[in-house]
């Protein structure tokens, strides 16, 4: 069953925690994260840049005005996609509620329909758990950049 706030939950959790990386780190090493930040944002891509702009106006809106607003539509998806997916535990499903799937051959596959969430930015609309798995994978890269830029001296 799709819980609307159970998502909503869970969005702002990831993006004030995904948001709050870059905070850390300027806290962290205050004079390294100045000298080396303005730099390394000055060799983002657009594409780049506007995720980071987005992501950010997100969070503003998840902690300052009341949330985020995505959209949610109803996406047709086949039984079999859904039970072949990483995201199905088919181990955990009790067997009087599980999935249980048949067909004759020829008949066109099952299906069943599922929310998806989406937000609209400048370059179209974008599924919200593939913005988040952008984001995750940028602060990634930000941070190895940095951790490369930034080694400390070895010993004398």
């Amino acid at each position: 069953m799709h819980d609307p706030r159970a998502f909503r939950y869970y969005f702002s959790a990831f993006i004030q925690a995904a948001r709050s990386v870059t905070w850390r780190l300027g806290n962290e090493e205050p004079e390294k994260w100045k000298d080396w930040e303005p730099k390394w944002r000055a060799n983002r891509s657009q594409e780049e840049q506007r995720l980071l702009d987005f992501t950010n106006d997100l969070r503003t809106d998840e902690v300052h005005r009341g949330g985020t607003e995505p959209s949610v539509e109803l996406e047709e998806v086949a039984v079999r996609e859904l039970i072949l997916s990483p995201d199905f535990d088919l181990e955990r499903q009790h067997p009087a509620y599980g999935m249980h799937v048949s067909a004759s051959l020829g008949l066109p596959q099952p299906k069943v329909f599922r929310a998806a969430h989406y937000f609209e930015h400048e370059d179209g609309k974008e599924e919200v758990t593939a913005l988040c798995k952008r984001y995750l994978d940028f602060l990634d890269k930000m941070l190895n950049d940095f951790c490369a830029d930034n080694q400390p001296a070895p010993p004398e």
